[in-house]
């Protein structure tokens, strides 16, 4: 099949014209390896006397052959006193003039291939007048036109690849095709279809300046179209990289496409803003996306299949359960799944044991696109993540890296730099938002509180909203005295409260780090880490020190 773009499922064809929809079913179904069919292309021309906005109805690509572009006109077509007019059953009615609607759009073509390849870019570049509804047998043609320019229905319910080559060889300069893999991918990258990813920015009514747009990083748009060429893959990078962005929009993609993908993560919290962010996609492509934790998913598998779910009550034998049970059943049922899964994509890889990576070959299909993202510095669960190359035949056993830090202020960016030596380096478009980090150090827990109510009161006086401010503990809540201490405090507050643990992979605009350094779990290097990129915009910490620290 031609490649569509945009894709064929993502096109509402109940609201296209007969004719356009009619030109997108042949063509999508036609087995003509390599080429590439660009719908309703938007094309502008600026002028000294303005800017002239205009649509190509189709524009044809193949690297072996060149461009056509295609003007589709839908009822019967005639052509009286130098004008164009379309019959249909309301009426005649006139068109415009089909032959300068094709002929500028090859002239706007060409001169965004001489802007972003050079004046000395050549290609066959040819044009067609496509009437699927009409015949046109034995007419006298108007200047500029002949009978190999036009499509009707007749050539058109035949229309073959050898045809469509032969319409591709009408064109001068078919000494320069095939054209080389730089030169098509510059046409397809800056003329035919380029792409740009804007991400929102910190909030006005949060760091008090105006609402606006970032960039992405480079770095994030080179992997976003790595992702398109390479069937499976790792990337890693620290904390605030975009891995979680990059995933999703990787999942939306492959679903859009008619793809049947999973989507997994370790973290419930993750797992359910993950499938937040994916719910449009889940309800217009219903069956084409799952998306859960690990164990939420294996539990769907696995009780269909008769397995049951016994859950232990022993913590030692709970563990066992979920690491080594679950993928065990797992993978018995998956072998009797009759629809599987022909995309994965895993978002805080690192979290997953070795032998799930066993359990999940189970539900996918041989050839499955396969697309992990991870940050081996967040090992928060000791399990050691190392690409599962031994699993997954082809899996490139080195990972994509990504580098830059594109998720916190650079107030936050620069600070996690000086205090983790694994941080992710600073991106250079990152936003100053007007908060430096605070670091409060305190020896009783009736310290730690009223630091953390001076802290909250201060904020709420910049107009920060409670439910913007993520309070997070190495404990869980009931048993962590910074969140008992500032909900008894403030208990109409809303704040957002987790353990660092399980707030992994989740960001707030601000965050305090409470109970920090009251035993060894709470002091470990990698827990500060998750905790503090958890935060966009500001930042504050509370650690216990000893007396003789507080001297020092």
């Amino acid at each position: 099949m031609a490649k569509l773009i945009p894709s064929y499922h993502s096109i509402d064809l109940n609201e296209l014209p007969y004719s356009e929809r009619c030109v997108l079913e042949t063509l999508h179904k036609m087995h003509f390896p390599g080429l590439e069919v660009y719908y309703s292309v938007a094309l502008v021309r600026e002028r000294k006397n303005g800017t002239f906005r205009s649509e190509a109805d189709f524009i044809l690509f193949h690297p072996e052959h060149g461009i056509l572009v295609w003007e589709v006109k839908g009822g019967a077509i005639s052509y009286e006193n130098n004008r164009w007019f379309s019959t249909n059953r309301d009426g005649t009615h006139g068109i415009k003039d089909p032959v300068k609607q094709a002929d500028s759009a090859i002239g706007d073509l060409i001169k965004r291939i001489s802007k972003h390849l050079g004046s000395t870019a050549k290609m066959p570049i040819g044009r067609n007048l496509v009437f699927p509804d009409a015949r046109a047998h034995q007419i006298v043609l108007p200047l500029g036109l002949v009978r190999a320019d036009i499509i009707d229905c007749d050539d058109f319910s035949s229309l073959t690849p050898d045809a469509l080559r032969a319409q591709f060889q009408r064109w001068p300069h078919q000494d320069h095709v095939p054209l080389n893999a730089m030169v098509a991918t510059r046409l397809r990258n800056k003329v035919l279809n380029p792409t740009f990813h804007l991400a929102p920015a910190i909030d006005a009514q949060i760091d008090q300046v105006e609402s606006r747009l970032v960039q992405l990083t480079n770095q994030q748009i080179w992997a976003l179209q790595l992702l398109q060429f390479v069937p499976r893959l790792t990337i890693t990078g620290g904390a605030g990289t975009g891995k979680t962005l990059l995933a999703r929009q990787k999942a939306k993609e492959l679903a859009e496409d008619g793809h049947r993908v999973l989507a997994l993560c370790f973290n419930q919290s993750l797992a359910k803003y993950l499938k937040e962010g994916l719910s449009d996609i889940e309800s217009q492509r219903p069956g084409n996306l799952t998306t859960a934790s690990f164990h939420d998913f294996a539990r769907s598998i696995i009780e269909p299949a008769g397995y049951g779910w016994h859950h232990p009550q022993d913590a030692e034998e709970q563990r066992f359960f979920y690491e080594e049970t679950v993928p065990e059943q797992l993978e018995a049922a998956g072998h009797t799944l009759d629809e599987k899964y022909d995309a994965l994509i895993v978002d805080e890889a690192q979290d997953f044991h070795p032998l799930w990576w066993v359990a999940l070959q189970s539900v996918l299909t041989p050839k499955a696109k396969l697309f992990l993202f991870a940050d081996p510095s967040q090992n928060l669960y000791g399990r050691d993540f190392e690409i599962p190359t031994d699993i997954f035949d082809e899996l490139p056993s080195y990972p994509f890296h990504l580098t830059f830090n594109c998720r916190n202020s650079k107030e936050i960016a620069y600070w996690l730099s000086n205090r983790f030596e694994f941080s992710s380096l600073a991106s250079a478009t990152l936003p100053s938002s007007g908060y430096s980090v605070e670091q409060h150090s305190w020896q009783t827990p009736d310290q730690q509180e009223d630091l953390l109510v001076k802290a909250w009161e201060s904020l709420k006086n910049h107009g920060v909203a409670s439910e913007q401010v993520a309070i997070l503990s190495p404990y869980r809540p009931e048993k962590s005295a910074g969140i008992r201490a500032i909900q008894s405090a403030f208990p109409k507050a809303a704040f957002i409260t987790s353990t660092i643990s399980g707030f992994k992979g989740l960001q707030a605009p601000f965050v305090f780090l409470v109970d920090m350094n009251t035993g060894s779990f709470a002091s470990r290097e990698d827990l500060w880490y998750v905790g503090a990129t958890r935060a966009t915009v500001g930042l504050q910490t509370f650690e216990k020190v000893t007396r003789k620290e507080s001297l020092t």
